[in-house]
């Protein structure tokens, strides 16, 4: 009956942020090998300080929705705390197990979340009876050593679990195609403090920048996949490409050169590398929401898109094997065409250089 009373205010804050700020759901442990349940919270600070001092990422759009929230004004400690209590209100006698927190990123950016506000979850978090995992985002030059040993000792028992979008392990794929603007040397460097603090690790991939072919995304996703693994990610979180209005992928898309990969893409990155370490699917859906997504043809798309959702609720990779479509044989063609061999040897770059992967095939 509770839950009910702060009903009004929730209605207000989703029609404020124009999308849901707080879920609940299952995901599947692959630690626990078991559904737990989720807490999801959007908690729109000030937005991405890369994407405000550079063009940010060529395929994000999240900037244009926290500035629609945030009207351009840096969001307060005071209207943080209300979102955040708000939303741990609304998950009364849910007992979730895990909070995500998303804030269009990096969380522990200062300038992005205020450090009382980072403060304050952790100790929100070390004081609930049923999370025992705090995940939040951020790049790896706010990956410091004294921002996780305060935050760590702020949990105390419970876990931290920092995700961090390497995306490619190609210096020169991570700069160019996709404007990351950090190379694999700052991602090792966050990897060892977070190691160094008991944290864990997830990583983003992406499958499909801008510049590359099918074959060529493929590659390098199975390349980064395995490499982010033989550092000790917990877990990959493989993204594929999909088109948000104001990127430099919507240009590109609308002028017809770009198109988000074949979902038979992202079942080959899975069946080459789930084996080594726990891989999800990343959905297609976000804010703002995508005018074009990853799909294959209209006869299979729709069966592959739920062999995708019952795939993550237990990692089992024969639910992707979900029979054959006429579709396959175009992709087939399309990926033969080129490898990534080809393009290492063909640009002439000091920053693109052959990565060794430490984890045999």
């Amino acid at each position: 009956m509770k839950n009910l009373l702060y009903l009004p205010f929730a209605f207000l804050i989703n029609n404020a942020l124009k999308l849901r700020f707080s879920y609940i759901n299952k995901v599947f442990n692959a630690e626990k090998k078991k559904r737990v349940i989720r807490w999801t919270l959007l908690l729109p600070g000030s937005g991405c300080a890369w994407a405000k001092n550079s063009a940010g990422c060529h395929m994000c759009g999240f900037k244009v929705k926290i500035d629609q929230v945030n009207r351009g004004k840096p969001a307060s400690i005071t209207k943080l705390m209300t979102i955040f209590q708000l939303g741990k209100s609304l998950t009364r006698g849910s007992s979730p197990y895990s909070l995500s927190i998303y804030n269009g990123g990096s969380f522990f950016n200062e300038e992005e979340i205020p450090l009382q506000v980072q403060e304050e979850i952790c100790r929100e978090v070390e004081r609930s009876s049923s999370i025992e995992q705090l995940i939040v985002e951020s790049r790896p030059e706010f990956v410091t050593d004294d921002r996780i040993e305060l935050l760590t000792s702020l949990l105390k028992r419970k876990k931290l679990r920092v995700a961090i979008g390497l995306e490619a392990v190609s210096d020169y794929v991570r700069e160019v195609c996709i404007n990351k603007g950090f190379s694999t040397d700052d991602y090792e460097r966050a990897v060892e403090i977070l190691k160094k603090n008991a944290a864990e690790l997830s990583t983003y991939v992406f499958l499909k920048p801008i510049y590359l072919s099918e074959q060529e995304s493929i590659e390098e996703a199975v390349r980064t996949t395995r490499y982010a693994l033989s550092l000790g990610s917990n877990e990959i979180l493989l993204e594929s490409a999909f088109i948000q209005q104001g990127t430099k992928m919507e240009k590109l898309y609308r002028e017809g050169e770009f198109q988000p990969p074949w979902l038979w893409s992202t079942i080959e990155v899975v069946r080459r590398t789930s084996h080594l370490g726990p891989v999800y699917i990343g959905g297609f859906e976000d804010e703002p929401p995508p005018i074009a997504i990853p799909h294959n043809c209209e006869v299979c798309s729709p069966r592959l898109m739920r062999s995708f959702r019952d795939y993550n609720e237990s990692l089992d990779v024969s639910l992707l094997h979900n029979g054959y479509c006429a579709c396959k044989t175009e992709w087939e063609r399309e990926v033969g065409y080129h490898s990534l061999d080809s393009l290492v040897t063909e640009v002439e770059s000091p920053i693109f250089q052959p990565v060794p992967i430490l984890l045999s095939t």
